[in-house]
């Protein structure tokens, strides 16, 4: 707004704005948007500034209840999710408000676009916000389409609306982009958050320091609960607070909106008055060919995150709000560190963990700590196995971990690296992944030794985990491997379960769960090292007891006599 100078007489405009030149109409409602003006203070409220510039800009455009509710949940919250079916034209919502916040203050605001490859968003978003300054009237700034910018003042990239890939390529150079962005206004919208990478999440997130305004929208299909998406949505009274029948909540921080297929405005008008919006036809169609009970269908239909036991996963969402294996533990006794390496040859990543192990509320447990990516350098003359090695027994001995109390994954080539260690630092613990399992019993409700429960040791490893959560033997867990351990599917219709193959789960995931498997092999070495209390499970106890109850009825009915 143009300064108020007290020699020139003031003109009244509307909303009770008063300036010493004459404002143009849409510059009105851009100001009372950007400045929120209430009804009470002379204006109309948010919304209804932005669809009044809206109108301005882009007479001919189609408005429909899904559109609104975007709108609306964006002029109220800095903080907004947006889960939904495909086709709920979220993409296009958020490109519309993006742009229109942007207008609001071009020269001091700076706003991201994100999404996981550059195809991606040259698709989606960029594509929505050529159309839309191609279709408006007089829209300023200079568009720099090879670089996906476009600039408030021509060779300005820092007040612009810049489009960022941040999962393809280096995301390290994705996230120093989005870390040496500043401006007064910052707005920040995250589409395919399920897929983003954290670094990447949390770069955005960080935007919010030190600017004066800042929004930030993160838009997916719902997948997990612990992925990005899903923790940015999490309702703020927990995901038992909502059901399926929720359209939206409160989060911590916001709101989230959701877009359910079943409820599109094309349904409740009874005909397909938006075409862009999903159909009664496409919902009938994924019942028909997905099933109503289907993960697909839940996340592209209802648009909301499926319920356990829909897919059978080793750990499940319900398991760790129930179980909390991210929880800190306090322990007692008989405490050690201990240190495990999936080594990632193949193309996956090298990864070393660690940890301590101890009593805690009279169980042996488990409480994970650092993680280490080892990275290798491939052009080095020393051989990438010592090249590994090397660096094992550096991290191991900077936290007192001998040999003994280290294990790693000897499948494959694996066994050539174990060799190495075991030549040049000591005896370590080695897991064969392809191996049989154990006969080390199952759990303490489960009395059968692990060769009669489980088809292979991979499957043995990988339920380890799951008994020892559920157990409440675990903490401090990261995010990013309970996601793995929520990724692996398992198959339980036959005498043993048999967990999916590394190779098929990473067809159908795009990922190694290497995080997962690096602390498999810790828990490996814990089962088998550490002194583990009680050895006889609770049937053993049961048993005994019964044992003992009987042979009192004997001893008694023997003095009788």
């Amino acid at each position: 707004m143009p300064e108020q100078v007290s020699e020139h007489p003031l003109i009244d405009h509307k909303y009770g704005i008063r300036s010493p030149v004459k404002i143009p109409d849409l510059e009105l409602e851009l100001y009372a948007f950007r400045n929120r003006l209430q009804p009470n203070e002379g204006g109309l409220g948010t919304f209804d500034h932005f669809r009044n510039a809206t109108k301005m800009l882009w007479p001919k455009m189609s408005w429909n209840p899904w559109l609104e509710a975007q709108v609306e949940g964006l002029c109220e919250h800095d903080y907004v999710g947006w889960a939904g079916c495909g086709a709920s034209g979220k993409t296009f919502g958020a490109t519309l408000f993006a742009t229109v916040w942007w207008l609001a203050n071009p020269s001091k605001t700076t706003v991201v676009l994100t999404s996981t490859t550059a195809k991606m968003i040259r698709k989606r978003m960029w594509a929505n916000l050529q159309d839309l300054v191609r279709k408006s009237r007089g829209f300023p700034g200079n568009m720099v389409d090879s670089k996906m910018s476009l600039q408030a003042i021509k060779g300005d990239d820092r007040h612009s609306i810049s489009a960022i890939a941040v999962a393809e390529g280096n995301t390290s150079k994705a996230v120093a982009n989005i870390q040496g962005i500043h401006a007064e206004r910052v707005m920040v919208i995250i589409d395919e958050a399920t897929d983003t990478p954290e670094a990447a999440f949390e770069a955005c997130t960080n935007l919010s320091k030190g600017c004066r305004e800042f929004k930030m929208l993160v838009i997916g299909n719902p997948a997990s609960k612990f992925d990005p998406h899903g923790r940015f949505c999490t309702p703020a009274k927990g995901w038992r607070s909502v059901t399926i029948e929720d359209q939206h909540w409160l989060t911590e921080r916001g709101m989230c909106r959701r877009f359910d297929g079943m409820k599109s405005p094309n349904i409740s008008e009874g005909r397909t008055k938006y075409p862009y919006l999903i159909t009664q036809d496409q919902v009938l169609s994924a019942m028909r060919h997905e099933g109503e009970q289907s993960p697909t269908f839940w996340k592209y239909t209802r648009g909301f995150w499926s319920p356990d036991g829909m897919v059978k996963t080793v750990l499940s969402e319900s398991l760790i709000e129930t179980h909390t294996p991210t929880k800190s533990l306090v322990f007692t006794t008989n405490v050690q560190i201990v240190a495990g390496l999936d080594p990632g040859f193949g193309g996956d990543r090298c990864i070393l963990r660690f940890a301590k192990v101890g009593t805690a509320n009279d169980k042996v447990s488990i409480l994970f700590q650092d993680i280490i990516h080892i990275s290798v350098n491939a052009q080095l003359t020393e051989p990438v196995h010592y090249q590994i090695a090397n660096r094992v027994k550096e991290e191991c001995n900077k936290r007192g971990v001998p040999p003994d109390k280290f294990g790693l994954d000897s499948s494959g080539e694996g066994g050539g690296l174990a060799d190495i260690l075991t030549r040049e630092w000591g005896v370590i613990h080695r897991t064969e992944f392809g191996g049989s399992p154990s006969t080390i019993p199952v759990s303490d409700e489960d009395s059968r030794p692990s060769n009669e429960a489980y088809d292979r040791k991979v499957t043995e490893l990988w339920f380890s985990m799951r008994k020892w959560v559920v157990e409440e033997r675990v903490g401090g867990m990261d995010i990013e491997t309970l996601q793995e351990f929520c990724g692996r599917m398992f198959d339980d219709s036959k005498r043993k379960i048999s967990v999916e193959s590394k190779t098929v789960m990473k067809q159908r995931t795009g990922k190694s769960p290497d995080l997962a498997d690096a602390a498999v092999v810790l828990l490996d070495l814990v089962r088998k090292t550490a002194v583990l209390e009680p050895r006889f499970t609770k049937m053993d106890k049961v048993w005994e007891k019964l044992v003992k109850d009987a042979d009192s009825i004997y001893y008694d009915e023997t003095i009788e006599a």
